[in-house]
């Protein structure tokens, strides 16, 4: 794979490919009538870019995100396979003497001398070695299923809803340097006291749901208040130049 330059190798690595509703376009879009104005030296583009990198650092791989299959999904098909690798051996183990001495016949006939010992042809050597791997990998996948961490509760939301907090811990990074304004989060849509949603949390709020649709906006007051909490114990960082003005 080959890049024509720096820019389009950054978007590469930024993962532009992977959020295109969120252009320039767009987010102008979806930013008229806010309450804030851009930053000196900032402009829609440049926000634009922000805060699809921001985004793209979140995303996941179906291995590692939580749609992938569960723990126990996964600790049912190696027990599956520790059966069949078991039962294999087992069988190959105690075969029949008339099968074991056809096999040692064939692998007499094929021998030419070498990697064997007298009475014991290379081939034949290679199969018992073979059946006795057969029992360390039943073993072997016996633990692996038995080291399957479990899963506890409704664990597919609390992956997500971390996902949405960690979105927006690197989107709070991306608005106090697009507006100059601290990011802050309010109990906005579950206490009347609050008529209305901070900057920020109208900011989260519409480019996630630009960028992942509104399901991903679910509790947005309280993701809110966790990304501004997690940002000020720990500011997000991003390589060097994958946000350019940054």
């Amino acid at each position: 794979m080959s890049f024509a330059d720096d820019d389009e190798w950054l978007a590469f690595i930024g993962r532009d490919h992977m959020l295109p509703t969120v252009t320039t376009e767009a987010v102008e879009a979806c930013l008229t009538g806010f309450a804030l104005q851009l930053a000196p030296g900032k402009d829609m583009a440049w926000l634009a870019t922000a805060v699809r990198r921001a985004f793209g650092i979140s995303m996941r791989n179906i291995s590692d995100g939580p749609d992938r299959a569960s723990n126990a999904k996964v600790r049912r098909e190696l027990k599956r396979l520790t059966g069949l690798a078991d039962g294999l051996w087992k069988e190959l183990f105690n075969c029949d003497h008339a099968a074991d001495q056809q096999i040692w016949t064939v692998a007499w006939r094929r021998w030419d001398g070498e990697g064997g010992n007298v009475g014991e042809p290379s081939e034949y050597r290679r199969f018992r070695a073979a059946v006795q791997e057969l029992d360390w990998l039943a073993g072997y996948l016996r633990l692996a299923a038995g080291q399957m961490e479990r899963q506890r509760g409704p664990w597919r939301d609390t992956e997500r809803k971390w996902l949405r907090i960690q979105r927006g811990q690197y989107l709070a990074l991306i608005f106090e340097a697009a507006f100059g304004k601290r990011a802050t989060a309010n109990n906005y849509g579950s206490d009347a006291r609050h008529t209305s949603p901070t900057p920020f949390m109208a900011f989260y709020k519409s480019m996630t749901e630009l960028a992942f649709g509104p399901r991903e906006t679910t509790n947005y007051s309280e993701v809110a208040k966790a990304a501004c909490k997690r940002h000020r114990e720990a500011p997000a960082q991003f390589a060097e130049g994958v946000i350019p003005g940054l």
